[in-house]
């Protein structure tokens, strides 16, 4: 079973149900969706601990697959016959990156041609050719045209049925190592039911969670995980850069742990029931919260500006880094510099879900900021998921289904200018991603 495909992101087959499964280093989260007519319908949800990945890496297989059958029997419990939907898997297991890739082609020698979809598929496949064979350690998942350049002189966003002598392409192609691949074909082999599309977590929640008008202005995502986050910067409606910083949820529980003198467990319990991204407000709160030390049988007590304090510290550093991270690309797109970034900042992933995150990170970036659910985007209405779409920890797992349905729209659209043989067979291994 081959799941990273150097030909880029191949669509799903045309069946009216879907499921995704976003892999992460502390969760596992499931969805099951369905198109019916004009709407779109949740049919089942799970989440389940992730076991066996450590750090993004999958260091005990045996468990990662245990944990993927569980959430596979949670969600076939809610939904029998699950197994015959199309997958698709999302993880930032790995290291991802954004990679810009060139490439021209000369239409005509003599008089201009009109440019058709089966030049501009050439084109492309070009360049991927090209990557393949220079960076044979990468797989590219994911290609984004940034922009067409016609004669040397004209740009374009889209050249088809544009006269012209020569054509070249810029895009940007999100890539990942090959030797991810091998471990997860073996790791999900014979688990899944069907051979999954697969996506990065990070990317698939920034398109699950932002507007049209967002991703053409520019704005940046930060994918607040639990071992990592992942800053994305969209402009002209694609990702641009991605910035990865190496601090999660996971380093606020562990520092619970150690100041507290308790375990993650019961670190995680405090995040999630009494933690607060400021302490400031709280002062001398008569209130104190129990929990259990090391033993797991002695009570203890700690006032909430502690608990508060302990968080603030760590959520400072994480977006100290992203503060740097965004002035970054506020500096590299010229567009950025005067006016800044018109969206700002989109919080999302299971971070996103500590209360009085947005004070915080008002205090630090002094940006706009907002927190990102698939409720808030454009894409389509989910019916009958008031559970999961204002959820940020849903927004890689939706956001990678409506991802792929969008690449079957654009491919329909594109079958009806099909003028000949070569470009029904390009499209087979070569598309674009939203």
């Amino acid at each position: 079973m081959v799941l990273f495909s150097n030909s880029g992101v191949v669509k799903l087959a045309r069946t009216e149900t879907y499921a995704a499964i976003d892999i992460g280093s502390h969760l596992i989260k499931g969805v099951v969706v369905s198109e019916k007519s004009d709407s779109w319908e949740l049919l089942a949800y799970s989440t389940v601990k992730s076991r066996g990945i450590d750090s993004g890496e999958i260091k005990d297989a045996v468990a990662f697959r245990d944990s993927i059958s569980k959430l596979l029997t949670n969600l076939e419990e809610q939904l029998p016959g699950v197994t015959r939907a199309n997958f698709v898997v999302s993880t930032n297991c790995g290291a991802f990156g954004l990679e810009s890739l060139t490439e021209e082609m000369v239409i005509s020698e003599s008089e201009k041609k009109i440019i058709g979809a089966e030049e501009v598929e050439e084109l492309k496949s070009r360049a991927l050719k090209r990557e393949e064979h220079e960076e044979n350690l990468k797989l590219v998942l994911h290609v984004y045209p940034k922009k067409y350049l016609i004669d040397d002189t004209k740009v374009v966003s889209n050249p088809i049925d544009m006269p012209a002598n020569k054509l070249a392409v810029e895009l940007t192609a999100v890539v990942i190592d090959k030797s991810l691949s091998s471990v997860f074909d073996y790791s999900l082999d014979d688990i899944l039911p069907v051979e999954p599309e697969v996506s990065m977590s990070s990317l698939a929640a920034s398109e699950g969670v932002l507007t049209t008008t967002e991703k053409d202005s520019g704005v940046c995502v930060l994918d607040l995980g639990y071992g990592s986050s992942t800053l994305i910067a969209y402009f002209t409606g694609i990702p641009i850069k991605l910035i990865k910083i190496p601090l999660g949820t996971k380093h606020i529980i562990k520092d619970i742990a150690t100041v507290l003198s308790t375990s993650l467990e019961e670190s995680e319990r405090l995040l999630k029931t009494h933690g607060s991204a400021m302490y400031q407000d709280i002062g001398e709160s008569p209130f104190d919260v129990e929990y259990k030390g090391l033993d797991g049988r002695t009570s203890k007590t700690v006032k909430m500006e502690i608990l508060a304090r302990i968080v603030h510290a760590r959520l400072r550093e994480i977006f100290n880094k992203v503060r740097r991270a965004y002035r970054e690309v506020e500096s590299e797109v010229p567009e950025f510099r005067e006016m800044g970034i018109p969206g700002g900042l989109v919080i999302t992933g299971g971070g996103a879900k500590i209360p009085r995150l947005i004070d915080l990170a008002l205090d630090i970036l002094r940006k706009p900021v907002r927190i990102g659910t698939f409720g808030t985007s454009s894409n389509e209405t989910l019916l009958g998921a008031d559970e999961i779409v204002e959820d940020p920890v849903f927004s890689a797992a939706l956001g990678s289904i409506f991802c792929v349905e969008s690449v079957e729209q654009e491919e329909a659209l594109a079958v009806r200018r099909k003028t000949g043989g070569f470009f029904s067979k390009l499209i087979e291994v070569f598309r674009n991603l939203w």
